[in-house]
């Protein structure tokens, strides 16, 4: 240092610097720094510096020398506390991320809701501010290896300071976050809610009278337009494609869809649109007071009511529909002119298909049998006797697309041809179609299996497994002697795809339900009101007696009233049902009482249904059912009691008390010995005296159990328990179907090893095993698929030695979610990956030492995932890469959908070689995933047209800050590329499209400023796209 150094006078040596700097202050600022060097070789106590400087700044110093005295000090003062201020830093850094991560899974917990736009700007504000920090921390650990002395004092005092300033910020979002308050909110009402829509562009019959709806909606002047028609012309088939046009969302704020038919009332009609706005009218009494609500929150808004099947006259302004003189419209579909006359301004008629749509609708619906040899002619006089009516069409072909034989066909048209005319006025060519299906079943159980659909209200929704244990339960499938539940239901399923092929029910999502629609519904209630065996009472009607009249209980075989709103003066204590086979009251929370005497001559009851009812307890008269099959309390909430009574249905086969507030399995169900289904909820209470435990086990008693369900409400109590439990669901020998819950892997393990069920593999065909977790929430993975996934895992919180117990799980398994392992770094790290052979659908979430989801260098050649079709892949903080490596022919051979969220390390999706894997890839969506740079790598096509996603169809891409391009390719061929999604993605600058490789290209949705600046090599291209964008 310099002041080791032999000088004349030290005391000269400062003065001649202070002098200098004042001289040439601006100019030779760096001095200042020099004399900071100095002033740091000082801080030894006692050293001849500190003296000199101490008696130099003591008086000898002009004031410029004060001033840089003073400017030392605080370098100086601000270099030493460098470290504290980082330490400080790093502690409110941490703060700060815990109160953003408390935030985030608050968000998580409540799907259906959104955030406030205040913690949206200070969620923005500590994103960037947490990066600036991470930035500052990196800076610090770069500079703190410098070895200039010089250039350390410089950048520690200059650094110090910014570490304090960062850390006043840090504090400043941390106590703005603590007082932001509740920052959820309902989410905004969705402008339009899609429905299931047949494509219509191909019949100018329909298609037309939608083209007229759509100019008629952009005449300001125009209020109510009435579409006019027969019933089956295709009315409601406009309206659905009406409600999906892309027009008729960016001309409207909000497009309101409510069905009104024969049976429903205006205040039906009330709350059908209080709940598409999100009004919460239960506890308003009158009508004029929820229409005076649905007013309010229209005012002003511009809007379109679409109202389907409109069987009179509405006075719009009655049910809170107001009059905004802003283009707003009402849309109604009717069979009956008068209702246009006085709801509409314009009207349009609808009318039949010509001939040649006729026929070419009947050969899209009976597909490849219309080619079978001599049909064709056959096949064209049945499509005439359709009338050209769109859902006789569809309903006839249904019922002939399964005859593959001439002889078949001819019968089947003789048939169609005789039948006569049911007496319905306006009604009966349709009906008599329909009833002619009806006979077509042939079989007399497999019709009173359909009328059995029409106890529930027009399309909604009818579990599929429930409605096969009813039909069960009345002998309609199975019931041979020696007869399985699984044989029932398997009998019952067929007997359902029947019915939905020849289209008189309608199929719902993955089968898991089913409904009937109005028309096909009404046929079916005048067939059974014409057929004593099959008597009903739907009371469905908003204009039925409040109560069922004696006769009406006496007569009847089959009652429902669901969603009626029953209370206790609605049932009578003692009703004669001598004939009743199924009571369905189910979703009447309103009854919370059941009369005591009730069930005292309902003798030869079948079916009883109470789902979701008010009820707090059960008459003593439910001893009565004797002949009792099937019994539903399940969502039964205030439900607390079991009464010791159930224990006398001998005959039961079904028990579902699920979501109810009884304590597990009660001592007295030991004595339901031909109980083959249990579906039951593990709950204790928090009360030591509400529940008792089961003093014996009552489980191996139940030896005819095939399905038993537990969902665990309770689950530290479960956790102490389940060894015992497990043990005695271990002796079961027929069980075919269990949902159950193992807390470790090595219950699991055990459950495995003694199980007489598991040990035949080939019984037990539909299991949900929850491995680590609770059995609440429906699987995720369940919901992407089309059809019905039998077999699923659920593991959490794994760790590598508990992977070879679940790989002897996991050959049996169609579906896998993987959540929170805590070593896992790929598939790969499992035991035997052959295990993943059976694979169909596969989740994984928050492991976050996963780096890839399979390297094909680490296979030498085995085959992984050969029948995987989907693959979710959520929060995984280590993740580089999807795929990696080359791999076998057969591996992930059949993905066809790839969906990545919150990946924040993943900077490519495949490699190479693993991409030309994947050729079957259809639909791509990536999300959140900020380090991602360019979606697919450049590949070797020796001079061809890459295309290295040939039926890539849908592409989706959001909140990627660094996504600079699709391709490194910019030649890449996108054959089947149907719809483009792109959301935050600010560095993509260009797409790589061109006039050849955009035929198939159908849809483009995006932020209208992100489009306007895109750079296009062809100006004609972005013209030729203009057309099929959404923007916002």
């Amino acid at each position: 240092m310099l002041l080791d150094n032999n000088l004349n006078s030290p005391y000269e040596f400062v003065s001649s610097i202070v002098k200098n700097i004042k001289e040439r202050f601006n100019k030779y600022w760096g001095e200042c720094n020099f004399l900071m060097v100095i002033v740091e070789a000082s801080a030894s106590p006692g050293s001849m510096a500190d003296n000199i400087v101490a008696s130099c700044f003591a008086g000898a110093v002009t004031q410029a020398g004060a001033d840089i005295t003073n400017y030392v000090t605080s370098k100086v003062s601000s270099s030493q506390s460098m470290e504290k201020n980082y330490e400080n830093l790093t502690n409110q850094v941490a703060k700060l991320q815990a109160l953003r991560y408390d935030f985030e899974r608050e968000v998580k917990k409540h799907q259906m809701k959104t955030t406030t736009s205040s913690y949206d700007v200070w969620l923005r504000s500590v994103n960037k501010t947490l990066d600036d920090a991470k930035g500052l921390e990196d800076q610090y650990e770069g500079d703190r290896k410098l070895s200039s002395r010089y250039i350390h004092l410089k950048r520690r005092s200059n650094y110090s300071g910014k570490l304090e300033k960062m850390c006043e910020e840090i504090q400043k979002l941390v106590e703005e976050g603590k007082v932001l308050g509740d920052i959820l909110v309902d989410k905004p009402i969705e402008p339009v809610l899609k429905v299931n829509a047949p494509e219509i562009k191909a019949f100018p019959s329909l298609q037309r009278p939608l083209e007229q709806v759509l100019e008629m909606l952009r005449n300001e002047k125009l209020k109510g337009i009435g579409i006019w028609g027969p019933l089956g012309v295709g009315k409601t088939t406009i309206m659905k494609n009406l409600n999906n046009h892309e027009q008729v969302a960016k001309m409207f704020d909000i497009v309101i869809w409510a069905n009104v038919d024969g049976e429903r009332s205006e205040g039906k009609l009330q709350e059908d649109i209080s709940w598409r706005l999100k009004l919460k009218t239960e506890d308003i009494l009158y009508p004029e007071d929820v229409a005076r609500t649905i007013s309010e929150e229209l005012k002003g808004k511009k809007y379109l009511l679409l109202l389907d099947e409109v069987m009179d006259s509405i006075e719009l302004e009655d049910i809170g529909i107001p009059d905004n003189k802003n283009g707003s419209k009402v849309v109604f579909t009717t069979e009956f002119r008068h209702v246009c006359s006085s709801m509409a301004d314009r009207l349009i008629e609808v009318r039949k298909l010509s001939q040649n749509e006729a026929w070419m609708m009947f050969q899209q619906m009976v597909s490849e049998v219309i080619d079978l040899p001599d049909i064709e002619p056959i096949a064209r006089l049945v499509a005439k006797e359709c009338a050209r009516l769109p859902l006789l069409i569809k309903t006839i072909a249904g019922a002939f697309k399964s005859k593959d034989s001439v002889s078949e066909w001819r019968k089947g048209l003789k048939d169609l041809q005789k039948w006569p005319e049911i007496e319905i006025p306006g009604l009966a060519e349709l009906h008599s179609f329909l009833k002619f299906c009806y006979d077509q079943l042939k079989d007399d159980q497999k019709r009173k299996c359909f009328l059995y659909g029409a106890l529930y209200p027009a399309e909604s929704k009818i579990y599929t497994d429930y409605l096969l244990e009813c039909w069960a339960a009345e002998g309609l499938v199975g019931g041979t002697k020696e007869w399985r539940f699984q044989d029932a239901r398997d009998e019952g399923y067929d007997t359902l795809k029947h019915l939905t092929n020849v289209s008189l029910l309608e199929k719902g999502e993955r089968m898991i339900y089913v409904s009937m629609n109005n028309s096909i519904r009404q046929v079916a209630l005048y067939i059974s009101s014409q057929d004593p065996d099959c008597k009903f009472f739907t009371g469905m009607s908003e204009d039925s007696p409040d109560c069922l009249e004696e006769n009406d209980w006496q007569q009847s075989k089959r009652i429902a009233m669901i969603d009626k709103k029953l209370q206790l003066q609605d049932l009578p204590n003692s009703p004669n049902c001598s004939m009743l086979l199924s009571l369905l009251l189910q979703r009447n929370y309103t009854l919370t009482e059941i009369p005591q005497s009730f069930f005292e001559k309902m003798k030869t009851l079948l079916v009883l249904d109470l789902y979701g009812t008010g009820i707090e307890s059960l008459p003593s008269s439910l001893a009565k059912l004797k002949c009792l099959k099937g019994l539903y309390l399940n969502n039964c909430i205030h439900l607390t009691v079991l009464p010791t009574e159930v224990g006398e249905l001998h005959c039961l086969e079904v028990l579902d008390i699920r979501g109810c507030r009884i304590c597990f399995i009660p001592f007295y169900i030991q004595k339901l010995v031909n109980l083959r289904c249990l579906r039951v909820s593990y709950y204790k209470s928090s009360n030591p005296n509400g529940c008792q435990d089961m003093d014996i086990d009552v489980i191996p008693l139940l030896a005819k159990l095939e399905e038993l369900t537990i969902d665990v409400h309770s689950y530290d109590h479960w956790c102490k328990e389940v060894v015992d439990i497990m043990r005695q669901v271990a002796t079961l020998k027929n069980l075919t179907t269990l949902t159950i819950c193992f807390p470790k892997s090595e219950v699991l393990k055990t459950f495995m090893q003694h199980s007489l069920s598991w040990k035949d593999r080939k019984q037990l065909t539909s299991f949900r095993f929850y491995v680590g977790c609770q059995n609440r929430k429906r699987p995720q993975i369940l919901e992407y698929f089309k059809y019905k996934i039998d077999r699923y895992l659920g593991y959490c919180q794994g760790n590598c030695s508990d992977n070879s117990i679940i790989c002897d799980l996991l050959p049996e398994t169609d579906a896998l979610e993987l959540i929170e392992h805590k070593d896992i770094t790929s598939l790969v790290d499992f035991v035997n990956v052959a295990s993943f052979n059976r694979i169909r659908g596969c989740l994984i979430e928050r492991c976050n030492k996963m780096t890839t989801i399979a390297d094909g260098n680490k296979l030498e050649g085995g085959v992984i995932l050969p029948k995987l079709e989907q693959l979710h892949l959520a929060n995984l903080q280590s993740l580089q890469t999807v795929f990696w490596g080359t791999f076998s022919t057969e591996s992930l051979s059949k993905l066809h959908t790839l969906v990545v969220s919150s990946c924040p390390m993943l900077r490519k999706l495949f490699s190479s070689g693993s991409i030309q894997q994947i050729s079957k890839l259809r639909k791509l969506v990536i999300q959140s995933c900020i380090e991602m740079e360019e979606l697919i790598m450049k590949t070797d096509t020796a001079g061809q047209v890459p295309t290295a996603l040939p039926n890539l169809e849908i592409l989706i891409l959001i909140e990627m800050p660094k996504l600079r391009c699709l391709s490194a390719d910019n030649s890449l061929a996108w054959p089947s590329l149907k719809e483009l999604q792109v959301y935050k993605c600010p560095q993509l600058k260009s797409l790589p499209f061109f006039k050849d490789n955009t035929a198939n290209l159908k849809s483009i949705e995006a932020e209208k400023i992100w489009w306007e600046a895109l750079q296009w090599p062809q100006n004609d291209v972005k013209q030729q796209l203009q057309s099929i964008c959404n923007l916002r």
